[in-house]
C-alpha cells in the first residue's frame, strides 16, 4: 500500500518496509551499470534514509518538530524521494567515472502511472537487507543522531576561540553537503564578517580544529572504549619523550569508573586492534597507538 510522510512519522512500523522496497526500485533503476551492486545501492538508499532520520520524521510522532515534508501530497513526497534517489546515484555514478544518463532521459523512461503508485509488489529484494532491519532501529538511529548533532554542534561553537580555525570547519561541513548545519551555527554565533573572507594556510587550520573536535568528541562520550581512549592519551602526553608509555589499571579509574569499567573499555581497545592489552595491571602503548587512540571514537 502506498505510504506518505504522515505514515512514517505515525505508522512507521508499517510503512517501513514499503519506504524501503521504494528506494530500492527507484535506486535500480538510476544506478544503470551498478544496479546489482550492493554496496552502492547500500549507498544510494542509505543517504535518503538518513536524511529522513536527521529531520527526525522517520518515527518521529508530535514530539518532533514538522518539516516540509509533512504537508506535501503523497505525489509530491514520492517526487522528492525520487529526485533524492536520483541525484545520489548521479554523484555515485560519478565516483565511479561510469556513463549515465542525463536527468531528461531518466525522466523519460519513467511511467508516470507507475511512478505515483510505486508499490505495486513489496517484496524482499535478493541484493541484500535494507539499512535498519526494523523499525525500532531506525527511531532509536534518530535519537542517536540527533545526540551526536547536538554534541557536535557544540564542539563546532567552541572554535569561536579561534576563527580560522571555526571558518575553516563550516567550509568543510557545506563541502561535505552539512550546508544546513553550518548555517545553524553561523545564525547563532556572533561571527565576524571578516572571518568569511579566504585565509592563509587553511588546511592547517583544519588540522587543528580537527584535533580539537576529536577530543571534544571523545570527552563527550560515555563510551568506556573512548573513555579510555581519551585517559591513555592525556596520560601519554604527560609522558612525551618516552619510547614506550606504561601506564598502571588504576590510574585510569580515576574515582568515576570501577576497575571492572577500566578493563571493559580495555579489552574493546584490544579487540580493535589498537592496544596489545590481555589483562596485565599495567597497560604499555608505544607513541603510534597513542596517535592512534586519538582519533578513535565509536556511538554508545
Amino acid at each position: 500500500m502506498p505510504f506518505s510522510a504522515h505514515d512514517l512519522r505515525y505508522r512507521l512500523e508499517e510503512s517501513y518496509p514499503a519506504l524501503c522496497s521504494y528506494l530500492q526500485n527507484r535506486a535500480q533503476r538510476y544506478l544503470g551499470q551498478l544496479a546489482f551492486d550492493a554496496f552502492e545501492m547500500d549507498q544510494v538508499v542509505g543517504h535518503v534514509i538518513e536524511y529522513l532520520v536527521r529531520i527526525q520524521l522517520l518515527g518521529g510522532g508530535d514530539h518532533a518538530p514538522a518539516t516540509a515534508l509533512d504537508g506535501l501530497s503523497n505525489v509530491q513526497f514520492y517526487a522528492f524521494l525520487n529526485r533524492m534517489v536520483q541525484n545520489k546515484a548521479i554523484d555515485r555514478l560519478r565516483r565511479r567515472r561510469l556513463p549515465m544518463s542525463t536527468t531528461s532521459e531518466m525522466e523519460a523512461q519513467n511511467n508516470p502511472e507507475e511512478e505515483n503508485d510505486p508499490l505495486n509488489s513489496l517484496v524482499e529484494p535478493f541484493w541484500g537487507d535494507i539499512p535498519f532491519a526494523n523499525p525500532e532501529e531506525a527511531v532509536l538511529e534518530v535519537v542517536s543522531q540527533e545526540e551526536l548533532r547536538t554534541i557536535l554542534k557544540k564542539c563546532i561553537e567552541a572554535l569561536c576561540v579561534a576563527p580560522r580555525q571555526l571558518q575553516a570547519v563550516l567550509q568543510e561541513l557545506e563541502e561535505l553537503g552539512a550546508g544546513e548545519l553550518a548555517r545553524s551555527i553561523r545564525a547563532e554565533l556572533p561571527l565576524d564578517p571578516a572571518s568569511e573572507q579566504p585565509i592563509a594556510h587553511f588546511s592547517q587550520h583544519k588540522d587543528h580544529a580537527h584535533k580539537k573536535l576529536r577530543l571534544c568528541l571523545q570527552k563527550s562520550s560515555a563510551n568506556l572504549a573512548v573513555m579510555m581512549a581519551v585517559r591513555l592519551t592525556e596520560y601519554g602526553a604527560q609522558s612525551s619523550g618516552i619510547e614506550r608509555i606504561a601506564v598502571p589499571l588504576q590510574t585510569l579509574t580515576q574515582e568515576d569508573l570501577s576497575l571492572r569499567e577500566v578493563q571493559t573499555g580495555l579489552q574493546h581497545l584490544a579487540k580493535a586492534g589498537l592496544l596489545d592489552w590481555h589483562g596485565e595491571e599495567v597497560v604499555y602503548l608505544t607513541p603510534a597507538q597513542q596517535k592512534q587512540l586519538t582519533r578513535f571514537y565509536e556511538e554508545e
